[in-house]
């Protein structure tokens, strides 16, 4: 649920991000925050974010956005000012001056932010039914601080994968964290009927259920269910349908994904890797009968070498290509995400093989001699 944008005092921001105005605009408001070129409108605060952008290119969205009608630009570092009706806004650290400004609008809406790191917001926004004053939310801070002025839920659910959670101030009554105490089984909010190699079974409020995680994603899905019951929350474990951290592929003897435990080759892809090691600890500890391959890009070749069969790859199609054709059980990549594999070796109908496309090509000329023929 929306309403109706509030304008944003330039003054209040200079002070809540401990900024300098570096000039005296005649303007006195922002009409929103916005951090996308293509999306500023007349009257909004541009913020001008370096995260993985030239200089160069810092300075042309920022040339754009006034061209554009921005009234103000938040920045940090050095940047070359060009209108003086601009309020130009400098801060010593960005992120940390868009979450001082994100706390003062919690706290003037009283509002309430949960900041979930990315198993537990995809656990928690999958599981959690739908309720008026609660929502959840995955973008940029300065999104997040356009949502938290025009959003009339009183608790956000919040994910940032690119969020450092540790440099964010703590035991606040506008931002809250889920604790990250180890859960013993015995203080789980569920009971663990078994565990498979890719699944939990569990007894969740009189009813049982069959979840797709590991026993690696446990103590997220404990966090999210125990935070549920601190607020009331009503929760269907029947809905959740896998995490993005977790989501193996199965191949067949053509290289197509296929369904579950129809073939015996299974690929799992991991960018992060710690996550991937606890991945390598997992199988080599649940499943010693198979075998399993690891396929990490050269430099990681004599770190994991001890404890799998190693196969390096130098770009993606080498990586398909011993997919492919390497015998395994389990295939534990690193360092190329999951859609890439999903595009490669999905089945599409309407592809056709080298040899089917000869075979066409003959069908196509006989054709063509028997038109000529008659």
């Amino acid at each position: 649920m929306k309403r109706k944008e509030m304008q944003i005092s330039v003054n209040e921001i200079v002070e809540i991000a401990f900024g300098t105005l570096l000039n005296q605009p005649s303007i006195s408001f922002f009409n929103q925050i916005c951090d996308e070129v293509n999306e500023i409108k007349q009257g909004d605060l541009f913020v001008a974010n370096h995260l993985k952008k030239s200089p160069q290119e810092v300075q042309k969205e920022i040339e754009e956005a006034v061209q554009r009608g921005a009234f103000g630009i938040l920045f940090s570092g050095n940047i070359a000012m060009s209108d003086p009706e601009v309020a130009w806004i400098s801060v010593e650290d960005l992120e940390q001056s868009l979450i001082r400004i994100a706390r003062h609008y919690l706290i003037v809406g009283n509002k309430i932010l949960f900041l979930l790191n990315p198993d537990e917001y995809q656990i928690a926004s999958q599981i959690i039914m739908p309720k008026k004053n609660l929502d959840c939310y995955c973008g940029s801070l300065v999104q997040l601080v356009r949502y938290i002025l025009t959003s009339e839920v009183a608790y956000i659910l919040y994910c940032n994968a690119r969020l450092n959670l540790d440099s964010l101030p703590k035991n606040q009554q506008e931002i809250k964290l889920l604790s990250q105490d180890k859960m013993e089984d015995s203080n789980l909010p569920f009971a663990i009927n078994s565990y498979s190699l890719f699944g939990i079974k569990i007894f969740y409020k009189t009813l049982d259920y069959e979840i797709p995680l590991p026993k690696l994603f446990i103590q997220p899905l404990a966090r999210v269910a125990r935070f549920c019951e601190e607020y009331s929350l009503e929760v269907q474990m029947g809905n959740l349908n896998g995490i993005t951290s977790f989501k193996p592929l199965y191949l067949d003897e053509r290289g197509f994904i296929s369904k579950p435990g129809a073939t015996n080759k299974v690929l799992l892809a991991c960018m992060d890797i710690n996550l991937y090691e606890q991945y390598l600890a997992y199988f080599t500890m649940y499943a010693k009968w198979a075998h399993l391959m690891l396929f990490v890009p050269q430099i990681y070749q004599e770190i994991y070498a001890p404890y799998a069969e190693v196969r390096c790859f130098e770009n993606h199609q080498e990586l398909f290509e011993q997919l492919m054709h390497e015998k395994y059980n389990f295939a534990l990549t690193l360092g190329v995400p999951t859609e890439k594999f999903e595009e490669r070796f999905s089945y599409r109908p309407n592809e056709q093989n080298l040899f089917e496309y000869a075979h066409l090509e003959d069908i196509k000329s006989q054709n063509l001699e028997d038109k000529g023929n008659q």
